[in-house]
């Protein structure tokens, strides 16, 4: 008897270590504090800006070269402790998914397609900046609720590396009650990802649906490249944009976007700077234009010290777009024209 219980004892120890080898999870996350001085806007403030996130994420083995993978992301306010959205915990990314040879499929919440082409190829800061593409280029839904995507195996949404040909296809079945064609949307992309040049092509659609009055199809195309020259790197990016109310027959939106960007190494730190213009093709114009910069300095490997500035300027006086995110403090409120930040940010 008693063999017999040290013989499972071993048994379930084994299966436990097993178990540990093949699943895992990660906690992390950043925690940015600093403060933004915005102005151009109805008055002058001074923010202490935080715009953080603490993610779990996991991986099991399954064999065979498949695993199950997971990923519940949450962003936060650094100057209050208060989470970013009051409507949703896991605000930013709450997705599962399957993964192996034959690519991924996740469902939950999730990055459009076109959006991970905006800050993972067109955006030299990955949107995670005051000079973010988000304040001026069409954002193509950023995360949207109940999705499903498969990406091919050049792509890995674990990691976020691109290389050779991959692309993604989408759909996100709305936020109606009916889960019919209201407030839904389609995306697909393609890429070629080889040494220093990414190339990445996306389409999106979707319906903006209000009530019978207001019920908006929208479109966007975006091609975006980067190439790394040396230790330097150049970004590009072309958006075409369309939209148009189905029960009125009246357009709502007609404008291009550009992006130059580059990035460079300046001492021990880094520069990321871009150029974003806004063609509005509309009657009443809207045209705009960004201009930005920042500049990282390390401390440690998970550490940096950031500064920046971003300038937008508007054709039409009334100051249609503004700089309006996290890094500068402000919301569609109390937001300006002109952002000057500086702060710093700890990855975990």
């Amino acid at each position: 008897m008693k063999k017999d219980s040290l013989f499972f004892c071993g048994v379930i120890a084994l299966a436990g270590q097993a178990w540990a080898q093949t699943s895992s999870m990660t906690l992390s996350g950043s925690v940015y504090s600093g403060l933004g001085f915005n102005s151009g806007g109805s008055t002058r403030m001074t923010a202490l800006a935080g715009a953080s996130s603490l993610m779990f994420s996991g991986k099991e083995d399954l064999g065979g070269g498949n695993s199950v993978i997971f990923k519940l992301e949450s962003g936060f306010n650094l100057d209050t402790g208060e989470f970013a959205s009051s409507t949703s915990f896991f605000d930013k990314q709450a997705f599962l998914g399957i993964q192996g040879d034959w690519g991924t499929f996740r469902a939950g919440r999730l990055y459009t397609p076109a959006f991970a082409t905006l800050a993972l190829v067109a955006d030299p800061t990955a949107t995670y900046s005051v000079i973010t593409a988000t304040s001026l280029m069409e954002t193509h839904g950023v995360r949207l609720n109940n999705g499903v995507i498969y990406n091919s195996p050049g792509f890995d949404p674990w990691t976020y590396a691109r290389k050779g040909v991959f692309g993604a296809v989408a759909h996100f079945f709305g936020e109606d009650s009916q889960r019919d064609s209201r407030n839904s949307a389609s995306g697909v992309n393609i890429g070629y990802g080889v040494g220093p040049l990414v190339v990445e092509l996306s389409h999106h659609r979707a319906n903006q649906y209000t009530n019978q009055a207001t019920d908006i199809n929208v479109r966007t195309t975006l091609l975006a490249a980067n190439y790394k020259l040396g230790s330097s790197r150049i970004h590009l990016a072309y958006s075409d944009n369309y939209g148009k109310n189905i029960a009125s027959n009246i357009r709502t939106k007609n404008s291009i976007d550009y992006l130059l960007g580059v990035v460079f190494p300046l001492g021990k730190g880094t520069v990321f700077a871009s150029f974003i213009k806004k063609k509005d093709r509309m009657p009443v114009d809207n045209s705009a234009y960004q201009v930005g910069v920042i500049y990282d300095y390390p401390i440690s490997k998970r550490t940096k010290f950031t500064v920046g500035l971003a300038k937008i300027n508007n054709s039409n006086s009334k100051n249609t777009y503004k700089i309006i995110n996290g890094y500068a403090g402000t919301t569609a409120a109390n937001a300006g024209t002109s952002a000057f930040t500086i702060g710093m940010t700890h990855r975990f």
